[in-house]
């Protein structure tokens, strides 16, 4: 994927409107309409709710597949940079990464997007929500990340 499809604007925009919605994190759940601009659902995970904002954050030009752990192999099928998360967090120049958590164990995988910093996700406890990335770093897991634009 050009790595001009991925548009900051409606990215954060979507990211921002989603998070009024007060959707919660459920392990498993999708959205149900994931080309609706507002999908139904009370509840979405990590990966479902990731899927969503890239489509609608580049127009409708890319669609993941579901679960991080899909999602993970089509990025590296895609042949997208790889980077040093830390690198990741200190780019201030409105860069979009994809990072991911492997499964370990009963541990489940994770997926989120990074942009100045910042995280957007769907995670336990908290639902749709941003965190600073710096908090990722500290939990004891190999990040794999990698630079959508």
């Amino acid at each position: 994927m050009p790595e001009h499809l991925i548009h900051l604007y409606n990215l954060q925009n979507r990211f921002y409107l989603s998070t009024l919605w007060g959707v919660r994190y459920r392990m498993g759940a999708k959205f149900q309409g994931i080309n609706a601009e507002h999908p139904i659902g009370r509840h979405v995970d990590c990966s479902g709710y990731i899927r969503w904002l890239l489509l609608h954050g580049s127009g409708g030009e890319f669609l993941l597949p579901d679960g991080s752990v899909n999602q993970h192999a089509f990025i590296l099928q895609q042949g997208f940079p790889v980077r040093e998360y830390s690198k990741a967090l200190m780019n201030t120049n409105d860069a979009v990464y994809i990072n991911f958590f492997r499964p370990v164990g009963r541990i489940a995988g994770h997926v989120w997007l990074l942009c100045n910093g910042e995280t957007m996700e769907s995670r336990w406890g908290k639902g749709i929500s941003s965190r600073s990335g710096i908090s990722m770093a500290y939990m004891g897991r190999r990040i794999y990340c990698y630079r959508l634009s």
